[in-house]
C-alpha cells in the first residue's frame, strides 16, 4: 500500500510545500486575471507568455520545476499538475497570438483554457488534500505550523465546539480569536448549502476519518467566499476521536478567473450580449433541431445607419454608450427563445428559431426599424440612428452557417443600396457569383 505524503515527509518539508504549494497558486491565479486584462484590453502580451516553453518562465512553473524531492517528483497528483499547466500555457499562448494577428478565437480554445483552469486547480486540490488530510496531521498541526500556515486552521472538541484557530483563520474570515473560540463553526455558514450536503460531508467524515471539497462560507462582514476545506479526525491511541481538525484554502479569485475567462469565451463585454462566438454555437445547435423538425431559422443581420457619424462628431464613448441602448432595445422587442448579439462596430444579429413564414420573420424586422428609428438620449446628447437589415432563411437560403451569414450580410448591403432603414431577404439573382 502506497504511503501518504505525510508519512515520507518530515514537518519541515511539509510546512515548506504547504506554503510554497498555496503562493504558487496565488501566483497563478494572479497570472489568470492578467491573461483576463490583455484579452480584453487587446493590450500587449507579456514575452514569457509567448515563449517557446511558457510554462516554464511564469513563476508557478518556476516552482514547480524548482522541486527537488524525489517523494514529490514522484507524486502523481504532483506529475499531473505539471503536466496541465504546461498545456494550459500552450493553449493560453496560442489564443495570445491569435489576439496579437487579429484572428478569430474558437469556442473550443476558450473552452479549453477554462477546463485546464479547471484541473490545474483540481490536481492542486488533490496534492493539498493529500498534505493536509492524512491524520498523522495531529501531531504535526500544533506545532509551528499551526501558526504559520498560509492555510486557515480551526481545531473542534468532538462536540463541534472550537478549541482553538491560527493567524490565517482570523485574517481570512475577519473573526478574531476571541470572538470565535467557544462557538460552533455553524458562525461561518453561508446559507448556500442545504442539510444533505453537510449530512453526507459528516458521514463521510465519520466512516472514513476525513472529507474534502469546496464549500461557500461567509465572514465576518457578511461577505461569502469559496474555499476548499479537507476536515480529519484526531483519535488517541485507543481508537476514539478527540478532535476535528478543518484545513482551508480561500479559491475564490482563482475561481473568478476561471469563470472570468468563460464570460470572455462568449459574451460582448461593451454590451454583454452573446458574441460571434457564442451565437454561431447557438446557429449550429438552431439548425440541427430544424433539420430534426422541419422548421426553419432566420438570421437577421443589422449595421447601423449614421453610426460613424456619431461617434466622429460626439467621441467614441458617447457611440459605445448608443451601442449599449441598441442591444436594450433589441432585447427588450425579442422573445426568449430568439438570440441577440453584437458581431462588433456597430453590426448585430438576431437568431429566430419560432415564427410564421416571412410574414413572421418580416414583422419583428418592422418592429426592430420602428424602435431604433426613434430618438436616442445619450448623456445629454439627443441622437438619431437607423438600422439596415438583411434576411436569410434555413432551409431556402442555406444550410450551414456560414453560408446563412453571409447571405444575411449580402441582404443587408442590398439593404443598404436601396435607401437605408429597411430591411431586405436573400436574393440569389443578383447576389455575387458562388452565393
Amino acid at each position: 500500500m502506497e504511503r501518504r505524503l505525510l508519512q515520507q515527509l518530515t514537518a519541515s518539508e511539509l510546512e515548506q510545500y504547504q506554503q510554497e504549494l498555496g503562493a504558487a497558486c496565488e501566483r497563478h491565479a494572479e497570472w489568470l486575471a492578467r491573461l483576463n486584462r490583455t484579452l480584453i484590453c487587446h493590450s500587449q502580451p507579456d514575452p514569457d507568455d509567448l515563449a517557446k516553453t511558457p510554462h516554464r518562465h511564469c513563476r508557478f512553473g518556476r516552482w514547480y520545476y524548482g522541486v527537488d524531492n524525489p517523494v514529490l517528483n514522484s507524486n502523481s497528483h504532483f506529475i499531473r499538475i505539471g503536466d496541465v499547466h504546461e498545456m494550459m500555457h500552450s493553449v493560453a499562448s496560442k489564443i495570445l497570438s491569435k489576439s496579437l494577428e487579429e484572428e478569430p478565437i474558437t469556442t473550443r480554445e476558450y473552452d479549453q483554457l477554462a477546463q485546464l483552469a479547471l484541473q490545474l486547480r483540481e490536481a492542486t486540490d488533490d496534492l493539498r488534500d493529500e498534505m493536509q488530510g492524512d491524520r498523522a496531521l495531529n501531531a504535526k498541526v500544533l506545532g509551528a505550523i499551526f501558526e504559520n500556515a498560509r492555510e486557515g486552521v480551526i481545531i473542534t472538541d468532538t462536540s463541534g465546539t472550537i478549541i482553538s484557530v491560527n493567524r490565517a483563520f482570523e485574517n481570512v474570515t475577519g473573526f478574531g480569536a476571541d470572538e470565535i473560540i467557544g462557538k460552533s463553526p455553524n458562525i461561518l455558514y453561508s446559507g448556500r448549502h442545504d442539510d444533505e450536503f453537510y449530512r453526507k460531508m459528516w458521514q463521510c467524515i465519520e466512516s472514513e476519518g476525513t472529507w474534502s471539497g469546496e464549500i461557500w462560507n461567509r465572514r465576518k462582514d457578511g461577505k461569502e467566499y469559496l474555499e476548499w476545506l479537507s476536515i480529519s479526525s484526531i483519535t488517541n491511541n485507543e481508537g476514539d476521536k478527540t478532535h476535528y481538525i478543518g484545513i482551508f484554502s480561500d479559491i475564490t479569485s482563482e475561481k473568478e478567473s476561471i469563470e472570468r475567462i468563460q464570460y470572455l469565451a462568449h459574451y460582448d463585454q461593451l454590451t454583454d450580449l452573446p458574441n460571434r462566438v457564442l451565437f454561431q454555437d447557438r446557429l449550429k445547435q438552431a439548425l440541427a433541431k430544424a433539420r430534426r423538425d422541419g422548421s426553419e431559422v432566420a438570421v437577421l443581420f443589422m449595421d447601423l445607419d449614421g453610426f460613424k457619424e456619431v461617434n466622429d462628431s460626439v467621441g467614441h464613448s458617447i457611440g459605445d454608450a448608443l451601442l449599449q441602448q441598441v442591444a436594450k432595445r433589441l432585447l427588450s422587442h425579442t422573445r426568449e427563445s430568439d438570440t441577440v448579439s453584437r458581431f462588433g462596430g456597430d453590426e448585430f444579429i438576431l437568431l429566430l428559431t419560432s415564427f410564421s413564414g416571412k410574414n413572421g420573420v418580416a414583422g419583428v424586422a418592422g418592429k426592430i426599424l420602428e424602435e431604433i428609428d426613434q430618438p436616442f438620449e445619450v448623456e445629454g446628447h439627443t441622437l438619431h440612428v437607423t438600422t439596415s437589415i438583411g434576411i436569410s432563411l434555413f432551409p431556402a437560403d442555406g444550410d450551414d452557417c456560414d453560408t446563412l451569414l453571409k447571405r444575411a450580410d449580402i441582404a443587408m448591403y442590398q439593404a443598404k443600396r436601396n435607401g437605408k432603414n429597411q430591411f431586405r431577404y436573400f436574393l440569389s439573382d443578383i447576389a455575387p457569383e458562388g452565393l
